[in-house]
């Protein structure tokens, strides 16, 4: 939603590899989260231009607990939780110039902001990756908002990019294929015959907690961890179908499961990775027997459901 109402100052990771030398993670953890992600991308990662890797890089790290990766930084900003939205406001007013007021905000110590904006600024090439401790806390996307606009400013004074830090395999890939098919990246309504994009009305979520549904097809997500419990509580009641190669909390719940092939092992097709390079998977190992691709099953559906009309 941030996204299309900013706009996404974005790069690839090859580029933040190769240029990166002001590295920032805001409310994420990728020494837990994405364990091979500073090694190859972005902290310890030897780039075109940042040949000593980790000694060509300064690490800010903004989390309101002491985390791993901040116990790596060169600057823990440790704000208060939950105060996203004022520390970005106040580092875009130091970026500008304008003189505080007050001895902290959100907890940080003005001079602590002050100097990770001097460090942003002075940077050839900065980076900013988000994780969920932005988007799930109070404010939500317009704390992506304006860590965009924030993003937007730096580009003022050098060059510096934004990206997200996607959770599971391939959780890009839907959002990339339905937006350049209906023009929306999620909480597509399709049922007069177009695409309808209305956020807090037509997503899964949405639906399910109003108990509108009367059956479900759950499809490579694990719904049944991930959910609120009034979203569950419904998908227990209703018929509910899962296609998913593994054994998950929602296969447990579910009234027919459909195992299916393992994307990048046991057959091809393209995944997306996080900043949105499509990359070509190829089989390694053929599929057990009586084991279908996601392809088959869908095609077979939709081979049923054109018999029914």
């Amino acid at each position: 939603m941030a996204v299309q109402e900013i706009g996404y100052p974005v790069c690839t990771l090859g580029e933040a590899k190769s240029r990166s030398d002001v590295v920032i993670f805001w409310g994420c953890n990728p020494i837990h989260a994405h364990p091979r992600h500073m090694g190859r991308y972005s902290i310890y990662a030897r780039g075109f231009f940042r040949e000593r890797g980790r000694n060509d890089r300064t690490v800010i790290v903004v989390d309101p607990r002491k985390t791993d990766t901040a116990k790596l930084a060169d600057v823990h900003v440790q704000l208060e939780p939950h105060k996203d939205y004022e520390l970005v406001s106040a580092m875009r007013a130091a970026l500008r110039g304008y003189e505080f007021e007050v001895d902290s905000v959100a907890g940080v110590p003005v001079e602590t902001i002050y100097e990770a904006m001097d460090l942003c600024k002075s940077a050839q090439f900065g980076q900013l990756y988000f994780g969920m401790g932005v988007t799930m806390s109070k404010g939500r996307h317009r704390n992506v908002d304006i860590a965009i606009n924030l993003i937007i400013d730096l580009n003022t004074y050098t060059k510096f990019g934004l990206m997200p830090m996607r959770g599971h395999y391939n959780v890009n890939g839907f959002n990339q294929v339905v937006t350049w098919l209906t023009g929306y990246p999620f909480g597509v309504d399709l049922t007069r015959g177009y695409p309808r994009y209305n956020p807090g009305e037509t997503c899964a979520n949405d639906v399910l907690q109003r108990g509108e549904t009367d059956m479900m097809l759950n499809i490579a997500a694990d719904s049944g961890a991930h959910f609120p419990q009034k979203a569950i509580e419904h998908m227990a009641k209703i018929p509910l179908v899962c296609v998913d190669p593994h054994q998950t909390p929602t296969t447990e719940i579910s009234n027919i499961v459909i195992p299916t092939s393992f994307s990048g092992v046991e057959t091809g097709g393209v995944a997306y990775r996080m900043d949105g390079v499509p990359l070509e998977l190829k089989k390694v190992v053929d599929v057990p027997e009586g084991i279908w691709t996601d392809k088959d099953v869908f095609d077979y559906m939709l081979k049923k459901v054109k018999e029914m009309l």
